[in-house]
């Protein structure tokens, strides 16, 4: 008879946590390859990333786009990557009314504006239409 061992749950678990937290990362606006390394690094320790990170790190991208329909892009100009649509990572299902109290705040602070304050009520609502799974 074999010995089970618990590696296989157990790294599998991790490699789920530190996908999840890509995910957040992301939600929070643009990250470099560095970035999001340094980022699992700090927040797994030495479980985070083998020696080949970098190599992992677009092995749990493509994950991320393959097995929840996330939409992430490497936009140069924008510092690196770029999370465009939760897929099925949504947090929120949006509705109706949802659309149309963001559509009224849009209207209320036009985009454009030199106000700071206006950029980050902009900023928010792509945030909320992110983890709502709204159309932009």
């Amino acid at each position: 008879m074999t010995q089970r061992r618990g590696g296989i749950k157990r790294s599998s678990q991790l490699t789920f946590r530190r996908r999840l937290f890509i995910a957040r990362l992301l939600l929070r606006g643009p990250a470099s390859t560095e970035d999001l390394i340094e980022a699992v690094q700090q927040e797994l320790g030495a479980e985070g990333y083998p020696s080949a990170a970098v190599a992992a790190l677009k092995h749990d991208l493509d994950a991320l786009k393959s097995s929840y329909g996330c939409r992430i892009s490497f936009h140069r100009d924008a510092g690196g990557y770029v999370l465009e649509d939760l897929g099925t990572l949504a947090l929120l299902k949006g509705s109706e009314p949802v659309r149309e109290a963001i559509q009224a705040i849009e209207a209320h602070f036009p985009a454009g504006s030199s106000e700071v304050s206006v950029a980050h009520v902009h900023k928010t609502l792509d945030y909320l239409r992110l983890l709502a799974d709204l159309e932009q």
